[in-house]
Protein backbone atom coordinates (compact mmCIF):
# COMPACT_ATOMS: atom_id res chain seq x y z
CA UNK A 1 0.00 0.00 0.00
CA UNK A 2 1.21 3.57 -1.09
CA UNK A 3 1.05 5.79 1.83
CA UNK A 4 2.55 8.91 -0.28
CA UNK A 5 0.46 10.90 -2.61
CA UNK A 6 0.56 10.05 -6.29
CA UNK A 7 0.53 12.94 -8.53
CA UNK A 8 1.15 11.07 -12.09
CA UNK A 9 -2.72 10.57 -14.12
CA UNK A 10 -4.45 12.82 -11.71
CA UNK A 11 -5.07 16.39 -11.48
CA UNK A 12 -3.82 18.60 -9.52
CA UNK A 13 -4.26 19.50 -6.59
CA UNK A 14 -4.77 15.66 -5.94
CA UNK A 15 -7.89 14.20 -4.02
CA UNK A 16 -8.36 14.14 -1.08
CA UNK A 17 -6.91 17.71 -1.06
CA UNK A 18 -8.37 18.99 -4.14
CA UNK A 19 -11.90 19.82 -2.35
CA UNK A 20 -10.52 21.36 0.58
CA UNK A 21 -7.90 23.66 -1.44
CA UNK A 22 -10.85 24.88 -3.83
CA UNK A 23 -12.70 26.37 -0.44
CA UNK A 24 -9.50 27.85 0.78
CA UNK A 25 -9.39 29.75 -3.08
CA UNK A 26 -13.50 31.06 -2.42
CA UNK A 27 -12.41 32.19 1.20
CA UNK A 28 -9.19 34.16 -0.37
CA UNK A 29 -11.29 35.73 -2.90
CA UNK A 30 -13.89 36.38 -0.24
CA UNK A 31 -11.20 38.17 1.62
CA UNK A 32 -9.29 40.04 -1.36
CA UNK A 33 -12.77 42.05 -2.01
CA UNK A 34 -13.15 39.71 -5.47
CA UNK A 35 -17.03 39.23 -4.71
CA UNK A 36 -18.55 39.63 -8.31
CA UNK A 37 -16.59 36.32 -8.88
CA UNK A 38 -18.41 34.35 -5.94
CA UNK A 39 -21.67 35.94 -5.15
CA UNK A 40 -24.64 35.27 -8.04
CA UNK A 41 -26.63 38.18 -6.99
CA UNK A 42 -23.44 40.38 -7.84
CA UNK A 43 -23.40 38.61 -11.13
CA UNK A 44 -27.26 39.26 -11.65
CA UNK A 45 -27.14 42.79 -11.17
CA UNK A 46 -29.38 43.84 -14.43
CA UNK A 47 -27.39 45.31 -17.15
CA UNK A 48 -28.38 48.88 -18.49
CA UNK A 49 -28.97 49.47 -21.99
CA UNK A 50 -29.26 53.32 -22.13
CA UNK A 51 -29.53 55.05 -26.10
CA UNK A 52 -27.18 58.06 -25.84
CA UNK A 53 -26.22 60.04 -29.24
CA UNK A 54 -21.97 59.89 -30.89
CA UNK A 55 -20.81 62.34 -33.16
CA UNK A 56 -20.42 60.79 -36.66
CA UNK A 57 -19.33 63.90 -38.30
CA UNK A 58 -18.85 67.95 -38.03
CA UNK A 59 -22.78 68.21 -38.16
CA UNK A 60 -24.06 64.50 -37.73
CA UNK A 61 -25.10 62.85 -34.94
CA UNK A 62 -25.62 58.77 -34.63
CA UNK A 63 -28.51 57.26 -32.03
CA UNK A 64 -26.39 54.00 -30.53
CA UNK A 65 -27.09 51.52 -27.45
CA UNK A 66 -24.65 51.50 -24.59
CA UNK A 67 -24.77 49.05 -22.62
CA UNK A 68 -23.73 49.94 -18.70
CA UNK A 69 -21.78 46.67 -17.35
CA UNK A 70 -22.97 45.31 -13.33
CA UNK A 71 -18.81 45.44 -12.60
CA UNK A 72 -19.29 49.14 -12.25
CA UNK A 73 -22.62 49.12 -9.91
CA UNK A 74 -21.92 46.47 -7.50
CA UNK A 75 -20.59 48.00 -4.54
CA UNK A 76 -18.18 45.74 -2.06
CA UNK A 77 -17.92 46.76 1.49
CA UNK A 78 -15.40 44.07 2.69
CA UNK A 79 -15.84 43.80 5.92
CA UNK A 80 -14.67 39.54 5.86
CA UNK A 81 -11.11 41.32 5.84
CA UNK A 82 -11.46 42.52 8.78
CA UNK A 83 -11.94 39.59 10.40
CA UNK A 84 -8.96 38.00 9.23
CA UNK A 85 -6.64 41.04 9.95
CA UNK A 86 -7.43 41.97 13.45
CA UNK A 87 -5.91 39.02 15.19
CA UNK A 88 -2.63 39.46 12.61
CA UNK A 89 -2.55 43.04 13.81
CA UNK A 90 -2.86 42.08 17.48
CA UNK A 91 -0.23 39.16 16.78
CA UNK A 92 1.93 41.75 15.17
CA UNK A 93 2.11 44.30 17.89
CA UNK A 94 2.23 41.84 20.66
CA UNK A 95 4.99 38.93 19.14
CA UNK A 96 8.86 40.31 21.17
CA UNK A 97 12.27 38.73 21.50
CA UNK A 98 12.90 35.37 20.25
CA UNK A 99 16.01 33.99 22.16
CA UNK A 100 17.60 30.69 23.69
CA UNK A 101 16.56 29.79 27.54
CA UNK A 102 20.57 30.49 28.25
CA UNK A 103 22.49 33.18 29.19
CA UNK A 104 25.34 32.28 26.94
CA UNK A 105 26.75 30.02 24.55
CA UNK A 106 26.50 28.49 20.68
CA UNK A 107 22.49 27.98 21.25
CA UNK A 108 22.18 31.72 21.67
CA UNK A 109 24.16 33.18 18.79
CA UNK A 110 22.32 30.08 16.44
CA UNK A 111 19.24 31.18 17.68
CA UNK A 112 20.05 34.33 17.21
CA UNK A 113 20.71 34.17 13.76
CA UNK A 114 17.79 32.03 12.82
CA UNK A 115 15.84 35.24 13.85
CA UNK A 116 17.56 37.15 12.12
CA UNK A 117 17.76 35.13 8.75
CA UNK A 118 13.77 33.86 9.40
CA UNK A 119 12.58 37.48 10.31
CA UNK A 120 9.59 36.26 11.99
CA UNK A 121 8.50 39.72 13.33
CA UNK A 122 8.54 41.39 10.16
CA UNK A 123 6.35 38.40 8.62
CA UNK A 124 4.17 37.51 11.65
CA UNK A 125 1.37 39.64 10.07
CA UNK A 126 1.14 37.87 6.68
CA UNK A 127 1.38 34.29 8.25
CA UNK A 128 -1.83 34.80 10.71
CA UNK A 129 -3.71 36.75 7.69
CA UNK A 130 -3.22 33.57 6.11
CA UNK A 131 -3.54 31.16 8.40
CA UNK A 132 -7.64 32.79 9.14
CA UNK A 133 -8.08 33.10 5.53
CA UNK A 134 -6.89 29.36 4.84
CA UNK A 135 -7.67 28.15 8.47
CA UNK A 136 -3.81 26.46 7.86
CA UNK A 137 -0.21 28.28 7.46
CA UNK A 138 2.49 25.65 7.08
CA UNK A 139 6.42 26.14 7.72
CA UNK A 140 9.36 24.37 6.70
CA UNK A 141 13.46 24.92 7.55
CA UNK A 142 16.12 25.69 4.99
CA UNK A 143 19.58 25.90 4.77
CA UNK A 144 22.55 27.49 2.13
CA UNK A 145 25.50 26.12 1.04
CA UNK A 146 27.16 29.30 3.29
CA UNK A 147 26.03 27.28 7.00
CA UNK A 148 22.81 30.04 6.94
CA UNK A 149 19.61 28.26 8.64
CA UNK A 150 16.34 29.56 8.79
CA UNK A 151 12.45 28.64 8.65
CA UNK A 152 10.00 30.24 6.01
CA UNK A 153 6.01 29.89 6.01
CA UNK A 154 4.58 27.94 3.38
CA UNK A 155 0.54 28.83 1.61
CA UNK A 156 -2.04 25.65 2.77
CA UNK A 157 -2.33 24.37 -0.28
CA UNK A 158 1.13 23.44 -0.93
CA UNK A 159 1.71 21.49 2.50
CA UNK A 160 0.10 18.10 1.83
CA UNK A 161 0.97 15.66 4.56
CA UNK A 162 1.02 11.50 3.89
CA UNK A 163 -1.59 9.49 5.08
CA UNK A 164 -0.05 7.78 8.03
CA UNK A 165 1.61 10.96 9.64
CA UNK A 166 5.24 9.95 8.59
CA UNK A 167 5.41 12.04 5.74
CA UNK A 168 4.49 15.55 3.98
CA UNK A 169 5.00 17.12 0.48
CA UNK A 170 5.55 21.07 -0.25
CA UNK A 171 4.17 20.75 -3.86
CA UNK A 172 3.72 23.88 -6.30
CA UNK A 173 3.74 24.82 -9.39
CA UNK A 174 6.16 26.17 -11.87
CA UNK A 175 5.84 27.73 -15.42
CA UNK A 176 8.54 28.89 -18.04
CA UNK A 177 8.18 29.86 -21.41
CA UNK A 178 6.20 32.69 -23.24
CA UNK A 179 2.94 34.18 -22.12
CA UNK A 180 0.88 32.14 -24.58
CA UNK A 181 3.04 29.52 -24.78
CA UNK A 182 4.05 28.33 -21.01
CA UNK A 183 5.36 24.60 -19.91
CA UNK A 184 3.86 23.91 -16.53
CA UNK A 185 6.17 21.92 -14.12
CA UNK A 186 5.26 20.13 -10.62
CA UNK A 187 7.92 20.75 -7.80
CA UNK A 188 7.68 18.28 -4.86
CA UNK A 189 9.87 18.07 -1.77
CA UNK A 190 8.99 15.36 -0.11
CA UNK A 191 9.95 14.32 3.58
CA UNK A 192 9.35 11.02 4.94
CA UNK A 193 10.58 9.09 8.38
CA UNK A 194 12.63 6.77 7.58
CA UNK A 195 13.96 3.60 9.87
CA UNK A 196 17.42 5.86 9.97
CA UNK A 197 15.91 9.35 9.85
CA UNK A 198 14.33 11.89 8.00
CA UNK A 199 14.78 11.56 3.98
CA UNK A 200 13.95 14.69 1.90
CA UNK A 201 13.76 14.05 -1.96
CA UNK A 202 13.16 16.54 -4.70
CA UNK A 203 10.68 15.46 -7.12
CA UNK A 204 9.38 17.42 -11.01
CA UNK A 205 6.46 16.33 -13.20
CA UNK A 206 5.49 17.54 -16.34
CA UNK A 207 1.85 18.91 -16.75
CA UNK A 208 -0.55 19.78 -19.06
CA UNK A 209 -3.37 22.20 -17.75
CA UNK A 210 -3.98 20.78 -14.74
CA UNK A 211 -2.96 17.45 -15.34
CA UNK A 212 0.33 15.82 -14.02
CA UNK A 213 1.43 13.41 -17.16
CA UNK A 214 5.14 12.00 -16.00
CA UNK A 215 8.31 12.40 -13.64
CA UNK A 216 10.80 13.45 -15.34
CA UNK A 217 14.68 13.81 -14.23
CA UNK A 218 15.38 16.34 -11.57
CA UNK A 219 18.99 16.81 -12.76
CA UNK A 220 17.92 17.31 -16.43
CA UNK A 221 14.86 19.54 -15.41
CA UNK A 222 17.78 21.63 -12.92
CA UNK A 223 20.18 21.98 -16.08
CA UNK A 224 17.58 22.96 -18.54
CA UNK A 225 16.21 25.66 -16.54
CA UNK A 226 19.06 26.65 -14.74
CA UNK A 227 17.72 26.14 -11.39
CA UNK A 228 20.00 25.23 -8.02
CA UNK A 229 17.86 22.62 -6.85
CA UNK A 230 18.95 20.51 -3.49
CA UNK A 231 20.65 17.33 -3.40
CA UNK A 232 18.39 14.07 -2.18
CA UNK A 233 19.28 14.08 1.46
CA UNK A 234 19.24 11.32 4.28
CA UNK A 235 19.48 12.98 7.95
CA UNK A 236 20.48 10.10 10.10
CA UNK A 237 19.18 10.60 13.61
CA UNK A 238 16.57 12.98 12.86
CA UNK A 239 13.27 11.81 13.78
CA UNK A 240 10.07 14.17 13.10
CA UNK A 241 9.64 16.12 9.92
CA UNK A 242 11.63 19.34 9.30
CA UNK A 243 8.32 21.29 8.15
CA UNK A 244 4.68 21.36 10.05
CA UNK A 245 1.31 23.27 10.25
CA UNK A 246 -0.31 25.68 12.65
CA UNK A 247 -4.30 25.04 12.15
CA UNK A 248 -6.94 27.29 12.71
CA UNK A 249 -10.37 26.06 14.41
CA UNK A 250 -9.53 22.37 13.68
CA UNK A 251 -12.15 19.75 14.98
CA UNK A 252 -12.23 15.52 14.40
CA UNK A 253 -14.18 16.13 10.92
CA UNK A 254 -11.62 19.09 9.44
CA UNK A 255 -8.13 18.36 11.44
CA UNK A 256 -6.44 20.46 9.53
CA UNK A 257 -7.86 23.53 9.93
CA UNK A 258 -11.54 25.55 8.87
CA UNK A 259 -10.93 29.42 7.96
CA UNK A 260 -12.09 32.26 10.25
CA UNK A 261 -14.23 33.53 7.20
CA UNK A 262 -16.62 30.46 6.80
CA UNK A 263 -20.28 31.30 8.17
CA UNK A 264 -20.07 34.76 7.17
CA UNK A 265 -19.61 35.05 3.14
CA UNK A 266 -23.96 35.20 3.48
CA UNK A 267 -23.56 38.12 5.49
CA UNK A 268 -20.88 39.59 3.94
CA UNK A 269 -22.95 39.28 0.25
CA UNK A 270 -26.40 40.77 1.76
CA UNK A 271 -24.70 43.79 3.00
CA UNK A 272 -23.05 44.11 -0.25
CA UNK A 273 -26.65 44.02 -2.15
CA UNK A 274 -28.17 46.37 0.38
CA UNK A 275 -25.44 48.55 -0.33
CA UNK A 276 -25.51 48.24 -4.27
CA UNK A 277 -29.26 47.94 -4.27
CA UNK A 278 -29.52 51.68 -2.77
CA UNK A 279 -26.57 52.98 -5.38
CA UNK A 280 -28.44 51.98 -8.32
CA UNK A 281 -31.42 53.67 -6.59
CA UNK A 282 -29.72 56.76 -6.34
CA UNK A 283 -28.04 56.57 -9.46
CA UNK A 284 -31.06 56.07 -11.44
CA UNK A 285 -33.38 59.45 -8.76
CA UNK A 286 -30.83 60.86 -7.03
CA UNK A 287 -29.69 63.54 -9.03
CA UNK A 288 -31.54 66.11 -9.80
CA UNK A 289 -33.42 66.44 -12.90
CA UNK A 290 -34.09 69.51 -15.30
CA UNK A 291 -37.45 70.33 -16.36
CA UNK A 292 -38.38 72.15 -19.12
CA UNK A 293 -41.69 73.30 -21.03
CA UNK A 294 -42.84 71.63 -23.82
CA UNK A 295 -42.55 74.92 -26.07
CA UNK A 296 -39.08 75.58 -24.95
CA UNK A 297 -38.20 72.06 -25.58
CA UNK A 298 -39.76 72.06 -29.10
CA UNK A 299 -38.07 75.14 -30.03
CA UNK A 300 -34.44 73.73 -29.46
CA UNK A 301 -35.04 70.31 -30.59
CA UNK A 302 -36.02 71.92 -33.76
CA UNK A 303 -32.82 74.17 -34.15
CA UNK A 304 -30.70 70.77 -33.40
CA UNK A 305 -33.06 69.13 -36.29
CA UNK A 306 -31.63 71.80 -38.89
CA UNK A 307 -28.58 72.08 -37.40
CA UNK A 308 -27.77 68.46 -36.79
CA UNK A 309 -30.56 66.22 -38.78
CA UNK A 310 -32.39 65.30 -35.64
CA UNK A 311 -34.32 66.15 -32.77
CA UNK A 312 -32.70 66.65 -29.70
CA UNK A 313 -31.94 68.07 -26.46
CA UNK A 314 -28.42 68.60 -24.71
CA UNK A 315 -27.89 69.81 -21.94
CA UNK A 316 -25.44 72.25 -23.24
CA UNK A 317 -28.35 73.65 -25.13
CA UNK A 318 -30.23 75.09 -22.65
CA UNK A 319 -27.16 77.36 -21.14
CA UNK A 320 -28.57 80.11 -23.66
CA UNK A 321 -31.99 79.69 -25.08
CA UNK A 322 -34.46 81.83 -26.35
CA UNK A 323 -37.04 83.40 -24.81
CA UNK A 324 -40.87 82.31 -25.73
CA UNK A 325 -43.93 84.54 -23.87
CA UNK A 326 -46.26 82.59 -24.64
CA UNK A 327 -44.62 78.97 -23.58
CA UNK A 328 -42.31 80.37 -21.34
CA UNK A 329 -38.88 79.82 -20.61
CA UNK A 330 -38.77 78.81 -17.22
CA UNK A 331 -36.92 75.64 -15.67
CA UNK A 332 -37.50 73.37 -12.66
CA UNK A 333 -35.45 71.37 -11.09
CA UNK A 334 -36.82 68.23 -9.90
CA UNK A 335 -35.06 66.32 -6.63
CA UNK A 336 -36.14 63.03 -5.40
CA UNK A 337 -36.14 62.42 -1.50
CA UNK A 338 -36.25 58.65 -0.20
CA UNK A 339 -36.25 57.28 3.37
CA UNK A 340 -33.47 55.49 3.72
CA UNK A 341 -32.71 55.21 7.36
CA UNK A 342 -34.24 51.81 7.58
CA UNK A 343 -31.79 50.07 5.39
CA UNK A 344 -28.94 51.94 6.71
CA UNK A 345 -30.00 50.41 10.43
CA UNK A 346 -30.57 46.83 8.57
CA UNK A 347 -26.66 47.05 6.84
CA UNK A 348 -25.57 47.72 10.49
CA UNK A 349 -27.46 44.98 12.04
CA UNK A 350 -25.90 42.70 9.09
CA UNK A 351 -21.98 44.19 10.28
CA UNK A 352 -22.81 43.20 14.26
CA UNK A 353 -24.09 39.81 13.12
CA UNK A 354 -21.47 38.75 11.28
CA UNK A 355 -18.88 40.41 14.13
CA UNK A 356 -20.40 38.14 16.44
CA UNK A 357 -19.85 34.84 14.78
CA UNK A 358 -16.84 35.68 13.53
CA UNK A 359 -15.89 36.42 17.45
CA UNK A 360 -14.52 40.19 16.34
CA UNK A 361 -15.53 43.09 18.92
CA UNK A 362 -17.70 45.70 17.37
CA UNK A 363 -14.84 48.27 18.01
CA UNK A 364 -12.44 46.70 15.57
CA UNK A 365 -14.82 48.01 13.39
CA UNK A 366 -15.68 51.17 14.30
CA UNK A 367 -19.44 50.72 15.06
CA UNK A 368 -18.65 51.54 19.17
CA UNK A 369 -16.01 53.75 20.74
CA UNK A 370 -13.06 51.95 21.08
CA UNK A 371 -11.48 53.93 23.62
CA UNK A 372 -10.58 53.59 27.46
CA UNK A 373 -9.30 55.56 30.21
CA UNK A 374 -6.84 52.42 31.11
CA UNK A 375 -5.19 49.48 29.97
CA UNK A 376 -8.19 47.25 31.78
CA UNK A 377 -10.96 49.20 30.16
CA UNK A 378 -9.53 49.01 26.90
CA UNK A 379 -9.48 45.37 27.62
CA UNK A 380 -13.00 45.23 28.48
CA UNK A 381 -13.84 46.66 25.20
CA UNK A 382 -11.97 44.54 23.28
CA UNK A 383 -12.69 41.53 25.08
CA UNK A 384 -13.63 39.65 22.15
CA UNK A 385 -11.25 40.12 19.93
CA UNK A 386 -8.81 39.77 22.69
CA UNK A 387 -9.79 36.03 23.39
CA UNK A 388 -9.86 35.00 20.14
CA UNK A 389 -6.09 36.68 19.20
CA UNK A 390 -4.86 34.92 22.36
CA UNK A 391 -5.94 31.69 21.52
CA UNK A 392 -4.13 32.07 17.98
CA UNK A 393 -1.27 33.33 19.43
CA UNK A 394 -0.86 30.26 21.51
CA UNK A 395 -0.45 28.53 18.31
CA UNK A 396 1.69 30.61 16.64
CA UNK A 397 3.49 30.52 19.94
CA UNK A 398 3.82 26.76 19.96
CA UNK A 399 4.56 27.03 16.06
CA UNK A 400 7.71 29.18 15.90
CA UNK A 401 9.32 27.43 18.76
CA UNK A 402 8.88 23.77 16.72
CA UNK A 403 10.28 25.83 13.43
CA UNK A 404 13.08 27.07 15.25
CA UNK A 405 13.82 23.40 17.14
CA UNK A 406 13.86 22.22 13.57
CA UNK A 407 16.26 24.52 12.37
CA UNK A 408 18.32 23.32 15.33
CA UNK A 409 18.05 19.97 14.19
CA UNK A 410 18.80 20.34 10.82
CA UNK A 411 21.85 22.42 11.78
CA UNK A 412 23.17 19.51 13.95
CA UNK A 413 22.55 16.96 10.61
CA UNK A 414 24.37 18.98 8.52
CA UNK A 415 26.25 21.32 10.39
CA UNK A 416 28.31 21.25 13.63
CA UNK A 417 26.12 18.97 15.31
CA UNK A 418 27.08 20.52 18.90
CA UNK A 419 23.42 21.92 19.79
CA UNK A 420 21.47 21.23 22.40
CA UNK A 421 17.84 20.89 20.85
CA UNK A 422 15.42 22.99 23.07
CA UNK A 423 12.12 25.25 22.04
CA UNK A 424 13.35 28.96 22.18
CA UNK A 425 12.46 31.47 24.44
CA UNK A 426 9.72 33.67 23.38
CA UNK A 427 8.79 36.90 25.01
CA UNK A 428 4.83 38.30 24.54
CA UNK A 429 3.84 41.64 25.36
CA UNK A 430 0.33 43.58 25.57
CA UNK A 431 -2.10 42.92 22.61
CA UNK A 432 -3.55 46.56 23.50
CA UNK A 433 -1.96 49.31 23.72
CA UNK A 434 -1.02 50.85 27.15
CA UNK A 435 0.22 54.57 28.42
CA UNK A 436 3.66 54.78 28.89
CA UNK A 437 3.46 55.95 32.62
CA UNK A 438 0.84 52.84 33.11
CA UNK A 439 2.76 50.23 31.33
CA UNK A 440 5.92 51.37 33.21
CA UNK A 441 4.35 51.46 36.31
CA UNK A 442 2.76 47.50 35.91
CA UNK A 443 6.67 46.14 35.14
CA UNK A 444 8.48 48.16 38.39
CA UNK A 445 5.59 46.83 40.36
CA UNK A 446 6.77 43.07 38.82
CA UNK A 447 10.15 43.85 39.57
CA UNK A 448 9.88 44.79 42.91
CA UNK A 449 7.67 42.06 43.89
CA UNK A 450 10.05 39.49 42.76
CA UNK A 451 8.31 37.96 40.11
CA UNK A 452 10.05 39.60 37.25
CA UNK A 453 14.37 39.51 36.98
CA UNK A 454 15.83 43.23 36.22
CA UNK A 455 16.59 42.19 32.62
CA UNK A 456 13.09 41.39 31.50
CA UNK A 457 11.75 44.42 32.91
CA UNK A 458 14.64 46.77 31.37
CA UNK A 459 13.51 44.84 28.20
CA UNK A 460 9.91 45.30 28.16
CA UNK A 461 10.29 48.63 29.32
CA UNK A 462 12.56 49.35 26.24
CA UNK A 463 11.56 47.01 23.57
CA UNK A 464 13.19 49.15 20.87
CA UNK A 465 16.36 48.81 22.60
CA UNK A 466 19.53 46.82 21.51
CA UNK A 467 21.48 43.67 23.24
CA UNK A 468 24.29 46.36 24.02
CA UNK A 469 22.19 49.29 25.23
CA UNK A 470 19.90 46.78 27.49
CA UNK A 471 23.25 45.42 29.07
CA UNK A 472 24.35 48.94 29.93
CA UNK A 473 21.37 49.69 31.36
CA UNK A 474 21.19 46.66 33.51
CA UNK A 475 25.06 47.79 34.86
CA UNK A 476 23.76 51.27 35.55
CA UNK A 477 20.62 50.07 37.72
CA UNK A 478 22.77 47.72 39.69
CA UNK A 479 25.56 49.86 40.49
CA UNK A 480 23.00 52.70 41.57
CA UNK A 481 21.29 50.28 43.49
CA UNK A 482 24.75 49.56 45.14
CA UNK A 483 25.16 52.95 46.13
CA UNK A 484 21.89 53.70 47.59
CA UNK A 485 22.73 50.94 49.55
CA UNK A 486 26.05 51.84 50.80
CA UNK A 487 24.51 54.90 51.57
CA UNK A 488 21.22 53.94 53.57
CA UNK A 489 21.35 52.96 56.89
CA UNK A 490 18.84 50.37 56.10
CA UNK A 491 21.19 48.96 54.47
CA UNK A 492 24.32 48.96 56.41
CA UNK A 493 22.79 48.60 59.81
CA UNK A 494 23.72 45.11 61.37
CA UNK A 495 20.66 42.97 62.42
CA UNK A 496 19.10 43.74 66.36
CA UNK A 497 20.46 41.13 68.27
CA UNK A 498 18.65 39.93 71.86
CA UNK A 499 21.42 38.82 74.14
CA UNK A 500 18.93 38.44 76.98
CA UNK A 501 19.77 39.06 80.47
CA UNK A 502 18.46 42.77 82.24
Amino acid sequence: MNLTIVYTGRSFPPPPFDQEISMMQYYRLLYDGEHAEIFPRARSVAKEQRLVRRRVGVRSWRQVEKVFSADNQYIVANFSSLVAEVPADLLNRSLGNISADVEEGPELEFISSVVTDSKPKEKIWAAVTQHQVDGLVAYRTRRDESGGVWFEWVLADKYLPHEDGRGADIAWVEEWGENDRKDRFLRVERQRIERDGVAIQQLVFKMEGDNVIDELDIDEYASKYKLDIPEDEELSGVNELLCGAITNDETLLHPRGRSALRNIDGLQEEINWTITRDSIVFEKHGKPKLAIPKGLWDTVANDNLKNYGGRFVRNADLEVVSYNENNGAVPMYITWDAKIQQSFEHVTRLIKYMLAISKTSPQAAGLEEGKGDSGVALLYLWIQSVIKAEAIKDKFDAGIKDAVRKCMLLENALGSGSLKVANPVIEWDDMLPKADSEKDTEEIEKYAGGVQSLEATVRRIHPDWSEKAIGEEIIKIQEDQASAGRSNPQYTQPPRVDLGGS
